[in-house]
């Protein structure tokens, strides 16, 4: 019958972990044989990883909850957006109905006005993000060129005449500018989350798949349930992105191009009716996801990175992004080696029969440091002759020349020790199953919505408005909202 583990993470080899199971020490629990394993004498119960999956339960759903909650926001700020664009909502708390943006379009175009869609800039000069744009006009930079000579009354009859003919258009200029600024922001926001949120999902997997791994545990139905709930809301971000991401690239085009004002309206109006976004996913889709969750870990990295290089330069990457990628998938890749249980007590005991080999001829520092006093005190007995001074389960090592101990009691129970140890390391887990890192393809299913998003950024960043349209219907494959792009296309871009 097999030992009762009360903890059971056998993930860093500590000292006291070593000294207080692993190393045999007066008769306590240890291999009863040369060939004998220490997986042979104990087996984590049931009861213990039922409490590893309610724990895991507990920490994957506060995760998702925290993530369902800024998908509110999100899905909130965005809609909010599209409805400040038709004019039906005020862009602030308290401000006044706005005018339309194609209305309000028309009758600047009309006036022969000039507007422009240019990226929000910092202190220095430098975009802030390449998908954060706000809108610039010529009449307020004709007002601001001259309002030095305003305000000294020194401005020409034909200044102050050009100032004050503009002046009826001011509105309709804001009421533009802060619908722009709406779905800008409700833009940006929603990339990074999406381009954030399928790594953290891989990380919520790869976590569960660890411990499944270092406990010994299979996967079930309520196991994936959780996987089900993250890919969810990742979809759910995805179709958010697309729906912003479409806006955004629709007033670029009208405004930077000569795309029908009626675009903006087709396109709000179509995303709006798509909303609330229902995502559906299978049981299998989630068995399909911790299957492929590591293929080639090194190889998608790669080209994740190359991604986000090429969308905002070896710099920004370095700056902003190189460490929390580089933290994210050595985690993943971490696993791919990991332990389990079994495995881990074996491979000690091993190197605590190897270092109590070494201890006879030599004090190694490393086989000194793993046994402590005790590779003093075999060196000294295989020097003398003498084994009373060893400790007796030190003395039995000795006496099978660094193999396992011939005597003592083969099966026995953890004392408070050594359940203390034990759970004190629990909580550096880490690990995968059998298999878990071999095929980068699926490494996320979002891997191509990922691409689609940071395609969009990248193409809103070039001025291309055509593209950033086309990826935003790539990332929200929603009824609805793709004839609504498909429409407004037809409307944007003539021939």
């Amino acid at each position: 019958m097999k030992l009762a583990l009360t903890s059971f993470a056998f993930l860093v080899a500590t000292t006291s972990l070593g000294c207080a199971f692993m190393t045999p020490q007066g008769g306590s629990a240890s291999p009863s044989g040369s060939g004998d394993k220490p997986s042979n004498h104990f087996a984590i119960p049931s009861e213990s990883k039922d409490l590893v999956r309610k724990g895991e339960q507990d920490a994957y759903g506060k995760s998702i909850a925290a993530e369902e909650e800024q998908l509110d926001k999100l899905e909130k700020d965005t809609l909010k957006a599209l409805s400040v664009a038709l004019g039906k909502q005020p862009a602030w708390q308290g401000g006044a109905m706005p005018e339309s943006s194609s209305t309000a379009l028309k009758a600047i175009k009309a006036a022969k006005m000039k507007v422009r869609l240019e990226p929000v800039t910092d202190a220095d000069g430098k975009a802030v993000n390449d998908d954060f744009l706000q809108l610039k006009d010529s009449y307020t930079d004709r007002v601001q060129a001259l309002s030095r000579k305003m305000a000294e009354q020194k401005a020409s009859k034909a200044e102050i005449a050009e100032i004050q003919s503009g002046a009826k258009y001011s509105m309709k200029l804001m009421d533009l500018r802060n619908a722009v600024q709406q779905v800008s922001m409700a833009t940006m926001m929603a990339n990074s989350h999406v381009q954030t949120s399928s790594l953290s999902q891989m990380l919520r997997v790869s976590q569960l798949v660890r411990s499944h791994k270092t406990y010994e545990m299979e996967m079930t139905a309520e196991d994936y349930a959780l996987v089900k709930k993250g890919l969810a809301a990742q979809k759910r971000a995805e179709a958010i992105a697309g729906a912003s991401m479409g806006m955004l690239a629709a007033y670029q085009a009208v405004i930077n191009g000569d795309g029908d004002p009626k675009a903006l309206d087709v396109i709000a109006e179509g995303t709006l009716k798509a909303f609330p976004i229902k995502v559906e996913v299978t049981d299998q889709d989630a068995k399909d996801y911790v299957a492929a969750l590591g293929q080639n870990v090194a190889k998608v990295k790669s080209r994740y990175e190359a991604m986000l290089r090429k969308t905002y330069g070896d710099k920004k990457y370095e700056q902003s992004f190189k460490a929390n990628i580089d933290g994210m998938f050595a985690q993943a890749e971490g696993a791919q080696n990991q332990k389990s249980a079994s495995q881990m007590a074996d491979e000690h005991w091993d190197q605590y029969k190897k270092d109590i080999a070494t201890c006879k001829t030599k004090i190694d520092p490393a086989a000194d440091g793993r046994l402590g006093p005790s590779c003093k005190e075999v060196y000294r007995a295989a020097q003398t002759g003498d084994t009373s001074h060893l400790l007796p389960g030190v003395k039995k090592a000795f006496e099978e020349t660094g193999g396992m101990p011939t005597g003592g009691r083969a099966k026995v129970a953890l004392g408070s020790k050594e359940a203390a140890a034990l759970e004190g390391v629990s909580a550096a887990a880490s690990g995968d199953i059998d298999g878990a890192l071999d095929a980068a393809g699926k490494m996320f299913p979002a891997d191509s919505t990922i691409g689609a998003s940071l395609q969009g950024i990248s193409a809103l960043r070039k001025g291309d408005a055509k593209g950033a349209i086309a990826a935003a219907v790539n990332l929200v494959p929603v009824p609805g909202l793709k004839e609504a792009f498909g429409l407004a296309s037809k409307l944007l871009f003539k021939g």
